[in-house]
């Protein structure tokens, strides 16, 4: 399985690449990446076993952060600004984003990444509020490949993007600002009831 060694951290020049794209019917190295990719963020879901592994929990990961430059990625993230918490749990194979909204948002907490260390919390990344792709999806248990057509909206979006920014080389730190640097019309997905935040804060 993926261990915090064997993934490629910020300042490696392969994660500032544009990745290839992924051969079809994929081979078996591929397919164990994907695996791969993919276990590691369905383990990382549990507490216990990211503390017997010493891994952080993440909701995407790409092929270049475990050091093959490739046109894929896995997600496993829930919608939680959904009442129905619906959950996007996918290997994604040469997506390409086909439409983007104007309408732009950002994760008021910031975003994070398995391979930067740095806290950047004090950051926000702006993202489309919406956005509909092409690609391939890998169903790990049959190992069968279908071509989709997706639209993501919200949480899920900003979750692609993010992945879909790191085939292309780009590391969100290199797309951060102050909020009050933001257009006015960039919102924030969410709200942070600040005193819950006081109320939850670490000594």
């Amino acid at each position: 399985m993926i261990l915090d060694k064997d993934i490629v951290k910020e300042g490696t020049p392969s994660l500032n690449q544009v990745c290839e794209k992924v051969k079809l019917p994929l081979s078996k190295a591929d397919f164990d990446l994907a695996f791969n990719m993919y276990q590691y963020l369905v383990i990382s879901e549990n507490e216990e076993e990211c503390k017997r592994y010493n891994i952080r929990p993440g909701v995407g990961i790409a092929a270049p952060q475990v050091g093959r430059n490739v046109r894929m990625f896995a997600m496993n993230a829930v919608d939680f600004l959904d009442e129905k918490q619906p959950k996007y749990s996918y290997v994604i194979i040469n997506p390409e984003i086909i439409e983007k909204s104007k309408e732009m948002t950002y994760l008021p907490g910031g975003e994070g990444c398995l391979s930067v260390v740095r806290p950047t919390n004090e950051l926000v990344t702006p993202r489309h509020v919406r956005i509909v792709a092409k690609c391939a999806i890998l169903d790990i248990a049959t190992r069968k490949i279908k071509n989709v057509k997706m639209t993501l909206v919200g949480y899920p979006a900003i979750v692609f993007q993010h992945e879909y920014d790191h085939l292309d080389g780009i590391l969100y730190t290199s797309k951060m600002f102050k909020v009050d640097k933001l257009d006015k019309d960039i919102f924030p997905l969410y709200t942070i009831n600040e005193e819950e935040k006081d109320e939850n804060a670490e000594d």
